[in-house]
């Protein structure tokens, strides 16, 4: 294994070990020399790959975005979802996505929690996953949309980039939020919420 391979396995393995401890302890309860202990590397072998514990965190949470959209695109593949109309592919995707809370509610937190540590560090700015560029996205969803363009089950008289960019942000807002337990809803309420939420931007995909 040449130098660069290694460095780039360690600065992976250095990630993934970052992002579970902050997912199960949070991040300000993470010591960097705890992630490089798990890793099986020193804290200085994990300093030259992370300048900053803020650069750490930025990589854990594209690495959690990056393993998210992985999951949904081998959902899609795995299931019939391809068959469908553009809206109905809009509708399974949301769904999917908003079942994160249900699925991973330690992750949403985590994505809560990285934003504020991020925004605090002067880098609110560089977390943007999702949603990826909607001009130049492979992703699921933007795929469907543009299904959904082509065979007419989305509106052209919406826009279509400006509801894609909103019902993430929405969603993901309205999961952290309930991650918190501020709602005081039951899980069922929770689920329902969450599907009321994906309905009505279907509906707006639709110009209804």
């Amino acid at each position: 294994m040449s130098l660069e391979e290694l460095r780039e396995r360690n600065k992976s393995l250095v990630t993934e070990r970052a992002l579970e401890s902050f997912i199960m302890s949070g991040i300000d309860n993470t010591k960097i020399k705890d992630i490089a202990k798990s890793a099986g590397l020193t804290e200085r072998s994990a300093y030259r790959y992370f300048e900053t514990k803020t650069d750490l965190v930025q990589a854990a949470a594209y690495l959690f975005w990056n393993n998210t959209l992985e999951e949904i695109r081998g959902r899609v593949e795995a299931s019939r979802i391809s068959e469908l109309s553009g809206i109905e592919q809009i509708r399974a995707l949301l769904h999917q996505y908003s079942n994160l809370y249900f699925e991973n509610r330690l992750g949403v937190l985590f994505t809560l929690d990285a934003e504020m540590y991020l925004y605090s560090a002067g880098r609110s700015k560089t977390l943007n996953r999702p949603p990826e560029r909607f001009d130049t996205s492979t992703s699921p969803l933007v795929l469907a949309i543009r299904r959904g363009l082509e065979d007419g089950s989305v509106s052209r008289e919406v826009d279509a980039k400006e509801l894609y960019y909103n019902s993430y942000d929405s969603i993901l807002g309205v999961m952290q939020k309930l991650a918190l337990e501020a709602s005081g809803f039951t899980e069922l309420d929770n689920r329902q919420r969450m599907k009321h939420l994906c309905d009505l931007f279907v509906k707006a995909f639709q110009g209804e």
